[in-house]
């Protein structure tokens, strides 16, 4: 076809994917990439996300598999349904393709178990295309996240399963532009983004080259799926964003803050809890006041 299996396409620009690619894809990768604002509504650039999977998957003869990533973002709060339960990220991302798109809802499905890139490719593979058989692939994120995404997935669709022989795997690579990040946004996301990316390679691809190797690493070292890690933090007392400017900078940059497009919902965000407190006081403090509002004694 031309093209070997790694390449990384764009969205807007030189490097179109040629329609004997679109018409071969078996599953397109939604990548997860911050809190919602709305059950519908993903961050902007996770839009852009979407847009560019419908796009494909509009323009194929094939009709392949849209599956949309993330469970949350292991460092948000997430966004909760009006029941009470989180709205996964993945969610947001197949309510948008479903619902704006007019995706077919046969084609989409949802991955809810990873909370940041590893744990998408690991999950992914796992849950879904180990299962299903889908070998040629689709992965879609955007610019500034392409980079260590390319690096894991490489990575985690390359490893061996029970010392088996790889499944023959053919991974390719769609970016869109940032579109919705704001130039502070991205600076704070480059230096994490390039320093992941190499550690990967480095390091995490060599030392952790089988599935069980992966899981072994996702158990014992991750933050969101080793007990001890989780038990630490759950009781921790104050939050390391509270201490160190830096990684505030990198936490606003996951959907709900950083984005230039976000400016525009902020009329739909709710009150910090100082100024309900102080409007409540105000009020009381006028009703006192108000002829007639006293009781006679």
């Amino acid at each position: 076809m031309g093209f070997e299996a790694g390449h990384v396409f764009q969205v807007d620009g030189d490097e179109a994917l040629p329609n004997s690619l679109i018409n071969s894809f078996d599953a397109i990768f939604v990548l997860g990439g911050g809190v919602p604002s709305a059950p519908d509504k993903p961050p902007f650039y996770v839009e852009k996300r979407c847009d560019a999977a419908a796009q494909v998957y509009q323009q194929s003869q094939k009709s392949p598999a849209i599956l949309c990533l993330s469970a949350g973002t292991a460092h948000m709060p997430q966004l909760l349904s009006v029941d009470g339960l989180p709205v996964w990220e993945s969610t947001s991302s197949a309510t948008y393709l479903l619902d704006k798109l007019n995706i077919p809802p046969k084609d989409v499905f949802v991955e809810t178990t990873s909370y940041d890139t590893i744990s998408n490719a690991y999950f992914a593979r796992t849950s879904f295309t180990d299962v299903t058989g889908w070998k040629r692939l689709l992965i879609i994120t955007n610019e500034f996240h392409m980079e260590r995404t390319k690096a894991i997935f490489d990575w985690i669709f390359g490893v061996s399963r029970m010392g088996s022989a790889e499944f023959g795997y053919e991974l390719y690579y769609l970016s869109c532009d940032n579109e919705g990040l704001s130039s502070e946004a991205i600076a704070a996301r480059a230096e994490h983004e390039a320093k992941g990316a190499k550690n990967v390679r480095d390091k995490l691809a060599k030392e952790y080259n089988s599935l069980r190797g992966v899981l072994q690493f996702l158990t014992e070292k991750h933050d969101f799926y080793s007990a001890t890690k989780l038990s630490q933090r759950a009781i921790q007392t104050q939050l390391q964003s509270d201490l160190d400017p830096k990684s505030a900078a990198l936490k606003r940059s996951y959907g709900g803050g950083g984005g230039d497009h976000d400016k525009m919902e902020k009329s739909s965000h709710t009150p910090h809890p100082i100024w309900l407190l102080v409007t409540v006081t105000v009020a009381a403090v006028v009703l006192r006041k108000w002829p007639g509002s006293r009781k006679s004694d």
